[in-house]
């Protein structure tokens, strides 16, 4: 798991460039529904996660920490969780995956390299910092459709809070499926590991499929980053996807960068699942301004597995760490100025939800007010 701390430290050092969207947690809207929160902790009986161990070992099959967002009820007794209660799962789930106690602490250590890193905020004030997530909320009677979330190499569950917080305001059921690979726990860009958030996620559906709030007649899948290809692939494998979403996704694979991520890209783009997969299904991504593609030899294009509607989105002004709501939490923690690309994602992304589970057609509007302004198209 030590690469966790580290795409997190990286977070940090690249979100020294960019100045984020402020964090607002009420809504003028008074239909909407409270964000339930709560974490599942399961076993896939049918994968061994500890080479070599017996089963009498808690980690001899494959865990999962599965982090769910819903439409709740309201009760006098509700508790929102701050973000100390989120990144105190990284330091949990670490030692749990790991079997090891050497990471006890780092939740104040990450919360620190944060303020310290954007130059806002202090540890307390970020840590006490309060999200509109209600801690095992009673669910609201109903089924909703369920978005399934794959999140950033080696991310964990929390790392868009306030996007899962929109989504089960407005009637949805989120997952989200942390990155953790093949034992001990550190995801690699192996499609060995990237093919275990793959089957958590599928795992997660299956779960989720006997649950009575949960209707998976039709699945909205998104995926940030590394996420953004692990749901690619996710959508290939899973009949009742009605759209895919990828935030900045790596299913471009960009070359030239690094010759082991070049070759570790190629063993997955030449597997039998990815060379199979074509996707009649509707398609959004939301792209950095930042990247410099140069020659598009040099780009792998993702497009040429799409076989229906497909929009793809220059966020104008927006770096990768942009999609995620990590970098903007620690500037809503100290009143930091910000901008709004993070809004703009956000939005985007859950009218395009709304359209394809919901059929309320809210996304062209969306679109067109941002068209050329915020965003352009590719």
């Amino acid at each position: 798991m030590k690469g966790i701390y580290l795409q997190i430290a990286l977070l940090v050092f690249f979100s020294l460039f960019s100045t984020l969207k402020g964090y607002n947690q009420t809504t003028a809207n008074p239909e909407v529904y409270r964000a339930g929160y709560k974490v599942v902790r399961a076993v896939d009986s049918t994968r061994v996660y500890k080479p070599n161990s017996n089963t009498t070992d808690y980690l001899h099959y494959r865990p999962l920490d599965l982090d769910i967002w819903y439409p709740a009820t309201s009760s006098s007794t509700d508790t929102t969780s701050s973000f100390k209660d989120f990144l105190g799962l990284l330091e949990e789930r670490a030692i749990y995956y790991t079997a090891s106690d050497k990471w006890k602490g780092i939740t104040e250590q990450v919360a620190q390299s944060f303020c310290e890193g954007f130059k806002c905020s202090d540890t307390a004030r970020l840590l006490q910092f309060k999200t509109s997530s209600v801690k095992n909320a009673a669910p609201l009677k109903g089924k909703f459709p369920l978005v399934v979330y794959l999140t950033s190499y080696n991310g964990m569950g929390y790392e868009n809070i306030q996007l899962f917080e929109d989504l089960a305001s407005k009637g949805f059921v989120v997952v989200s499926i942390n990155s953790i690979g093949r034992f001990p726990g550190d995801m690699t860009m192996k499609n060995a590991d990237l093919m275990e958030q793959v089957k958590d996620a599928g795992y997660a559906i299956q779960l989720l499929s006997k649950d009575e709030h949960v209707d998976i007649a039709k699945i909205g899948i998104a995926g940030y980053s590394w996420g953004g290809l692990a749901g690619a692939i996710l959508a290939s494998r899973t009949p009742a996807t009605a759209c895919l979403v990828s935030l900045d996704g790596s299913e471009f694979h960009h070359y030239g960068q690094a010759r082991q991520e070049n070759e570790d890209f190629d063993e997955t783009r030449s597997s039998k699942v990815f060379e199979a997969m074509h996707l009649n299904i509707p398609y959004l991504r939301l792209q950095s301004a930042t990247v410099n593609e140069g020659n598009k030899d040099s780009v792998y294009d993702f497009t040429r597995k799409l076989l229906k509607d497909k929009t793809i989105l220059i966020v104008d002004s927006a770096d990768h760490q942009d999609f995620s709501y990590l970098p903007t939490l620690v500037r809503a923690s100290g009143n930091c100025k910000s901008n709004d690309e993070y809004g703009t994602i956000t939005k985007l992304t859950e009218s395009f939800l709304v359209d394809h589970l919901k059929g309320k057609y809210e996304f062209a509007d969306v679109l067109q007010s941002n068209l050329n302004k915020t965003v352009s198209k590719k």
